[in-house]
């Protein structure tokens, strides 16, 4: 029982690594003349509307 529990973890294991192209590595830590692409940039939320003299305090609307 135990070979054969050894041997499908082997599979898997072997299969896990299936596809995978060139070395891993960190994202803090590229290997030479790789460049990760930049994160989106952040966008700030605009402020909310003031309220007019229509609006109550709470900004619900009659």
């Amino acid at each position: 029982m135990r070979p054969v529990l050894l041997a499908v973890l082997l599979l898997f294991l072997l299969a896990a690594g299936c596809g995978q192209k060139g070395a891993l590595y960190l994202r803090d830590n590229p290997p030479p003349g790789v460049r990760p692409p930049k994160p989106e940039a952040y966008k700030p939320l605009p402020y909310p509307k003031e309220a007019g003299e229509d609006e109550s305090a709470g900004g619900a609307k009659k």
